[in-house]
């Protein structure tokens, strides 16, 4: 498949421009498009990102996320709407046109065009119309509308569907449509982080998330459908359900976020540690010592915190109660659990009174000579009443009723013994444990005063060492948040799963909700399946992606020698082995090596995935030495299907630009002239 043309409407500066690309022939497969800074190409690579997945599309868009460290993190900036509101042409509105389209027109392998044009509204003050937007699609030289059947209710998905069928799948976009600063996000989540989402969006898995948390979600509507919608306690449960599944998604975000962010923190925090220590003064080396030791101590205190913050969460808790207290409570659950004992002999037995009482009379009335039926009823009567006898009074030791309906069985079994158990806590623990912390606090404040105190006769430092202190206090921000939010998502999760079991115990007591319930337990079973096909799915896929990802870096990276083969474990950890076998991880971790470790990858799993879609770059050259600007062009160029390589006007030039001249089919210039003060950008035909 490659792309023929692109026509922007009203799309930013263009108010009407048209690119038409000739076919690839031979090893001419690339599109040059060129123009200095603010001249359109971004726009461009917006267009075709918009154009193509519409509001899936936008998390491609570096204009759309925020900026953390100087890089783009996985955080939107804006919403679709919000975005699109400084799409639309500046005159447009003025001179009476209240809409902007894209359209892109492709030929699939068979040689057949397909066109897609997708429309934006807007309103009189510019503002994007949600949900008012068009996509018209013809297929065949015969420009045949493709549309979905009247009888489907979700179009959007079913336009979804056919975009992946026919063009790309979502998953695999941001690896054939990338912007340069996108390199950048994905270079800072750390090697093992880049892997797995590179591997999950080669094999589709965002797709089978959704499903899984889509399932879950039916599952839950459908047991909460099963209760009589009078029931309060059923409403009750199904809230608390609800806040804790928000509480589980914000958690796991804000641990995402972290891990996301460490490795390249702590990269950074590695590098500035040898500067400091292998800059030749004795009082540099002083400084980077005081530095790591403040750190152990601090370190030492954060651990012995948690460990107080667990006990102080858990087993202090109950210890603090006092010992009567916590034996009445034993008592009374042990009540408790001999009454339901005794309700379960009594309940099984009158379960079968009925049956014995029946067969007593048949016998009665066949006894010869018979009995008067007033003798019969009063021998039946006492029999009830001696069996009844055999259940009352309640067992010594039976508690009256229950006040601790949630715990039975096992799970009473479980209360009692943590009961028994934190009696053995000891104020002396605690005291250990905050005595560590004193000292370890102290200890790191004394390095601290040391430290600032070399520092003031250490010029040659001051830089180093206050970015240091920046990258630490953000690593341990982050290590805090990361920490904090597992130890609160298990919880959480602990807390959500008696709830889900407390809900499933009621409705599964309604028997008209059966039929609703197994469709529930069947949607569970299948989210269940689906985490099982996650957790076996990348393994799948690691030795071909490090293999090609070997191959790319070779090509790529400045001394790429001394990289023999890239591994990666089936859990995404990255090796760079030499001949030796030696891991040489470690020293690849400049700027330039983690982005050409980023495109490696980019196209290894561009490669992997066998599709034949454009591939479609903007500025993909920052941060980069020259020979890995000439390795990543030369790589990037070399593949048989389209590539569209858009430029400044100092990037593809001189000699990049001849390291690709064999492979350029056709060159375009952006042109800007001003409309009053308002930009429009054409589009030329150039010679390279």
């Amino acid at each position: 498949m490659h792309l023929r043309a692109v026509e922007l409407r009203d799309w930013r500066s263009y108010r009407h421009a048209r690119f038409e690309f000739p076919i690839p022939k031979g090893r001419r497969n690339v599109i040059l498009v060129r123009g200095p800074n603010e001249h359109g190409k971004t726009s461009f690579f917006e267009a075709v990102t918009l154009g193509l997945f519409g509001r899936e599309g936008l998390f491609l868009v570096p204009r759309a996320r925020v900026a953390t460290n100087g890089d783009l993190s996985d955080r939107q900036a804006v919403t679709y709407s919000q975005f699109l509101a400084g799409v639309l042409h500046r005159r447009a509105i003025a001179q009476g046109r209240q809409s902007c389209s894209v359209t892109l027109e492709f030929d699939d392998p068979e040689g057949d065009p397909i066109t897609l044009t997708r429309k934006w509204h807007f309103s009189a003050n510019g503002q994007h119309k949600l949900y008012d937007d068009e996509l018209l699609i013809f297929e065949g030289q015969g420009r045949r509308p493709v549309a979905p059947p009247a009888a489907v209710t979700d179009r959007d998905g079913w336009y979804r569907d056919f975009i992946a069928q026919t063009c790309l799948p979502a998953p695999l976009a941001e690896f054939f449509l990338f912007d340069g600063e996108q390199v950048q996000r994905y270079a800072s989540r750390g090697m093992s982080g880049q892997v797995r989402l590179g591997v999950e969006g080669l094999l589709g898995l965002p797709v089978l998330k959704s499903l899984r948390e889509s399932l879950q979600k039916y599952a839950q509507a459908k047991r909460a459908s099963a209760a009589a919608p009078s029931d309060e306690k059923v409403r009750s449960v199904e809230a608390d359900i609800a806040r804790l599944e928000a509480e589980i998604v914000e958690e796991r975000r804000k641990l995402s976020e972290a891990t996301a962010l460490l490795p390249a923190l702590e990269a950074e925090s590695d590098e500035l540690v040898q500067r400091l220590g292998g800059g030749g003064e004795g009082t540099m080396a002083m400084v980077a010592d005081l530095i790591r030791e403040e750190e152990r101590f601090r370190a030492e205190a954060d651990r012995a915190t948690d460990s107080l913050m667990k006990l102080l969460a858990e087993d202090v808790a109950l210890a603090l109660a006092g010992p009567t207290l916590r034996n009445e409570t034993v008592a009374r659950l042990r009540a408790e659990e001999t009454r339901e004992a005794w309700e379960a002999g009594r309940n099984q037995g009158n379960a079968n009174l009925d049956r014995y009482v029946a067969d007593l009379s048949r016998r009665l009335d066949a006894l010869k000579p018979p009995i008067e039926a007033k003798q019969r009823d009063t021998v039946v009567a006492e029999v009830r009443e001696a069996w009844h006898a055999l259940w009352h009074p309640a067992p010594e030791g039976c508690a009256e009723g229950y006040l601790h309906a949630g715990l039975m069985g096992a799970a009473r079994m479980q209360a009692v013994e943590r009961l028994i158990a934190v009696g053995g806590r000891s104020v002396a623990e605690l005291s250990a444990i905050v005595a560590t912390i004193r000292s370890s606090a102290d200890t790191a404040d004394a390095k601290k005063r040391e430290r600032l105190s070399l520092e003031q006769s250490a010029p040659e430092a001051e830089r180093l060492s206050a970015r240091l202190k920046e990258v630490s206090e953000e690593i341990g921000r982050l290590r805090l948040q990361r920490d904090t939010a597992e130890r609160a998502a298990a919880a959480l999760e602990g807390q959500l799963g008696s709830k889900r079991q407390e809900f499933g115990r009621y409705t599964d007591s309604i028997g008209r909700g059966a039929p609703v319930l197994r469709k529930a337990t069947q949607a569970e079973a299948v989210a269940r399946l689906i985490d099982d096909i996650l957790e076996d799915a990348i393994p799948t896929q690691v030795g071909a992606v490090a293999e090609a990802m070997t191959k790319a870096w070779k090509s790529m990276a400045h001394m790429s020698d001394r990289v023999d083969r890239i591994e990666i474990t089936p859990d995404c950890d990255v090796k760079m082995l030499n001949r030796k076998g030696e891991n040489l991880h470690e020293i690849e971790k400049s700027a330039g090596a983690s982005q050409v470790f980023t495109q490696a990858l980019i196209w290894a799993v561009t490669h992997v995935s066998g599709q034949d879609f454009p591939f479609v770059v903007d500025t993909p050259l920052a941060r980069l030495s020259r020979d890995q600007r000439l390795g990543v062009l030369k790589t990037f160029t070399d593949r048989p299907g389209q590539v569209i390589l858009l430029s400044t006007d100092e990037e593809v030039v001189g000699d990049k630009l001849d390291a690709i001249s064999d492979r350029i089919l056709a060159a375009y210039q952006l042109r800007v002239r001003s409309d009053d003060g308002v930009a429009v950008t054409s589009v030329e035909r150039d010679t390279v």
